[in-house]
């Protein structure tokens, strides 16, 4: 036994050439479903922690609620030879439930454990009893984490004959075994063995989407005293929207504020907007799983009365002031991490969000119901591209959430550099940020003066900063930001009779590490983008200018990229321009050298020196 386990440590650890920190040495799940309303789950995981960066999947962590309690629980840790050096009484788990949200039943049962050596094998059995839940089965889902390999992970789920089990495959060429067991109860069974590490890959797509998924619904379900089908998308919407029937009703006192906020405007769309900064006024976000496992949205009227909600609770509000007036809007379902939903295959697991369709002839808006700094109608870079369930009175209808184009993601900035012959600078800088690029610094009109210039030490390339008051200036379409007074006691470089002066202070940290492994995923770029920066530099006296940047240009299938130099007529003030356009798509990984080198080449190009020599009369 131990020489095989030790072959199988040295193959997965050296043969391949792949770092890994776990190895999974069995996994099991055996899920026994009495009926719509009772499941017991049995698991076993037997892991080798081979170094401290596996030393987080030694932990032992088991969510909990009402319907779902942990019956029985055992562990064990041994050494390399084999040897117990710790068994673990359920008596030794501890009990959380902190959250950071308000409402919630749930509770989490743990044991941490740290390895006093490496590699140490440890073993964990438990046993979860369900009841009124059952929405889906427990997932097959032997690799949870990079640099995990797996040796042998089992999957057994047992129903009754006549359930009709609807079920989902990931990653995985092999078929779920259909068998009956004695008492004819339908038994599905998977089996893996051997699966190698998965690396992270810069670029690549989430680990979600790359390791092997196997998924099980029963078709038709019965949860907590409601009933529905998960045969369809479209049989999903109809459960779900009759779990929202007459949770839109409004207090009468607020459907005369919400007409004398709206009857005097024009347009639909302008009662959309008066709407939803009265939501972004009266509410906050929080979040609440309680009722019918978290997927009911809570009375409008409540949410209403309690100023808070979460994503269902304040969507369905805005549902309910917009009904008020008039206009049509869909409650959504969608991921905020999964960008695509099985078309073929419903189940409530593959969605965390809520957000608000409103469709306008030729103008459909999204409304993030939970995030009131964002502009009305912006779709986020967590939903945007997204596939999304609307449910409607007909039922669930999918759709995909709009992505904006690449150049209309856009960040402009400029700055005056006056440099004086010691190589000291002051500047002014201004920015102009739009859409995805907006949204990546919105939190800075919120922030303070002191974490604004953290901000803004940590995104510029200007050494010894000294930072001045920081405007921030934001509306429904754009960020702006100035800042009037920058001061870097040396942000030019002297080394005898000469000055380096660099020409790009934005884009610190650019470019990218080449890596010589060779590449498994194809390259995803999520989101494009669009950077147009300009420079003046104010030259100081006493030097000429001996050497600068010719202009350059590069326009492959990632992007195009380009910069110019201008010296005024006087020599004494240049002028850098810098547009860069990255776009976004999948290349196949054989080009993956070649957009490394294109990413390389835009910071080499924003990393160029203009290099001053000292006049001899000067000296």
């Amino acid at each position: 036994m131990m020489r095989n386990g030790l072959f199988f440590l040295l193959l997965f650890c050296g043969g391949n050439g792949f770092a890994q920190n776990v190895i999974v040495e069995e996994s099991l799940t055996e899920t026994r479903c009495e009926n719509k309303t009772h499941m017991t789950t049995h698991y076993k995981e037997t892991k080798t922690i081979l170094n401290e960066q596996g030393a987080d999947h030694a932990h032992f962590l088991c969510s909990c609620n009402k319907q779902e309690r942990l019956t029985s629980f055992r562990g064990q840790v041994t050494d390399a030879s084999g040897k117990v050096i710790r068994k673990i009484k359920e008596s030794e788990l501890q009990r959380t439930e902190y959250s950071q949200y308000l409402a919630v039943d749930d509770y989490k049962m743990y044991f941490t454990y740290t390895p006093p050596v490496y590699p140490v094998t440890i073993t964990y059995e438990w046993t979860v009893d369900s009841h009124d839940d059952l929405i889906e089965f427990p997932p097959f889902c032997p690799q949870s984490d990079y640099k995990v390999a797996v040796k042998k992970a089992t999957y057994q789920l047992t129903v009754p004959k006549d359930m009709t089990v609807c079920r989902k495959t990931q990653n995985i060429q092999k078929d779920i075994s259909v068998t009956s067991d004695e008492k004819e109860r339908q038994v599905f069974s998977l089996e893996l063995t051997d699966l190698p590490a998965i690396q992270q890959e810069r670029f690549g797509r989430s680990l979600r989407e790359r390791i092997p998924l196997a998924f099980f619904v029963p078709q038709d379900f019965q949860y907590y005293k409601t009933e529905g089908s998960l045969d369809s998308w479209n049989s999903y919407g109809k459960w779900l929207y009759s779990l929202m029937d007459g949770r839109d009703a409004l207090p009468e006192t607020l459907k005369a504020e919400v007409h004398q906020m709206t009857d005097g405007l024009k347009t639909d769309r302008e009662k959309v907007e008066r709407l939803y900064q009265y939501l972004g006024k009266t509410t906050r976000y929080v979040a609440v799983f309680l009722g019918i496992g978290g997927l009911q949205p809570a009375l409008a009227k409540d949410v209403f009365k309690s100023g808070y909600g979460d994503c269902k609770g304040l969507s369905n509000f805005m549902h309910a002031l917009l009904k008020e007036v008039g206009i049509t809007s869909y409650y959504t379902t969608i991921s905020t991490k999964n960008r695509h939903l099985f078309h073929d295959f419903a189940s409530v697991g593959q969605m965390n969000h809520a957000v608000l369709q409103v469709p306008f002839p030729g103008d459909t808006l999204w409304l993030e119901c939970t995030n009131p700094l964002l502009p009305m109608g912006y779709v986020h870079e967590d939903i945007a591209g997204h596939d999304a369930v609307l449910i409607t009175p007909d039922g669930g209808k999918l759709v995909t959430l709009p992505c904006y184009a690449d150049s209309a993601n856009f960040m402009g900035s400029s700055m005056k550099i006056q440099i004086d012959n010691q190589g000291k600078a002051t500047m002014e800088m201004r920015q102009v940020a739009k859409l995805q690029q907006y949204e990546s610094v919105l939190p800075l009109l919120y922030m303070g003066q002191d974490d604004r210039k953290r901000v803004l030490q940590e995104t510029l390339s200007i050494p010894q900063m000294e930072i001045g008051e920081i405007e921030v200036k934001g509306n429904d379409k754009e960020l702006q930001i100035n800042v009037p007074s920058l001061k870097s006691q040396r942000y030019a470089t002297i080394s005898g009779q000469r000055m380096f002066i660099p020409v790009c202070p934005f884009h610190k940290g650019y470019g990218m590490s080449k890596d010589d492994r060779e590449r498994t995923e194809n390259i995803y770029v999520t989101t494009g983008y669009q950077d147009k920066d300009e420079i003046v530099i104010a030259l100081p006296e006493g030097y000429t200018i001996e050497a600068m940047p010719k202009d350059g240009m590069i326009d492959t299938s990632f992007g195009k990229y380009s910069y110019r130099l201008k010296v005024d007529k006087d020599g004494r003030q240049v002028t850098i321009r810098y547009r860069l356009l990255l776009k976004s798509g999948i290349y196949d990984k054989a080009q993956y050298h070649e957009f490394v080198t294109f990413i390389n080449q835009v910071a080499s190009g924003y990393a160029q020196k203009i290099v001053l020599k000292k006049n001899s009369k000067s000296t």
